[in-house]
């Protein structure tokens, strides 16, 4: 609530929303905190922890309110908190559901990003986004046995290997 007020009051700035490539790219998470299983109709069924502010604590145990909340699943849903393992992103998300369930790739799209926002919102799953790793050529043995890179024969005379330093001394 604080900061949608300083985003408002333009004292604090939001932070910069991610391209359409690199929100496909990520990969969510389960929270470690949430138990859940399947039942016998394969629907998810989620045990959330309630965590209370200290007057909420009280009132809960005063009206004898449950510790967990129940949350169950239904298919759809269920075969996504599944893919939310931190292994699948959500590019390879969408395509089980639109495998599955023979939805357009913008319907998946649309229904699954909706999905997720509310999970994130409510602490139930996070997100990984992946290092950028460097796409370089990899150096082939032969360059690495010459030093790493290109050189021409007046550079390989005049530098030793470290092979050959570590054999002198």
């Amino acid at each position: 609530m604080l900061n949608r007020i300083l985003y408002k009051l333009k004292l604090k700035k939001r932070p910069p929303t991610p391209d359409k490539e690199t929100l496909v790219g990520m990969h969510p998470l389960r929270n470690q905190l949430i138990d859940w299983e399947v039942d016998d109709r394969s629907e998810v069924v989620l045990k959330i922890p309630q965590t209370h502010k200290k007057w909420l604590r009280i009132m809960a145990r005063i009206f004898k309110l449950p510790p967990k909340r129940i949350v169950v699943l239904d298919e759809v849903g269920s075969l996504v908190w599944q893919l939310c393992d931190g292994h699948h992103s959500i590019k390879q998300i969408v395509k089980s559901l639109r495998d599955r369930y023979k939805m357009t790739r913008k319907e998946a799209e649309t229904s699954l990003f909706s999905y997720m926002q509310t999970l994130g919102k409510r602490g139930i799953i996070a997100f990984a986004v992946p290092q950028n790793r460097k796409t370089d050529k990899q150096p082939t043995d032969q360059e690495r046995e010459n030093g790493g890179g290109e050189t021409n024969a007046a550079e390989s005379a005049n530098s030793t290997s470290p092979n050959r330093v570590a054999s002198q001394v």
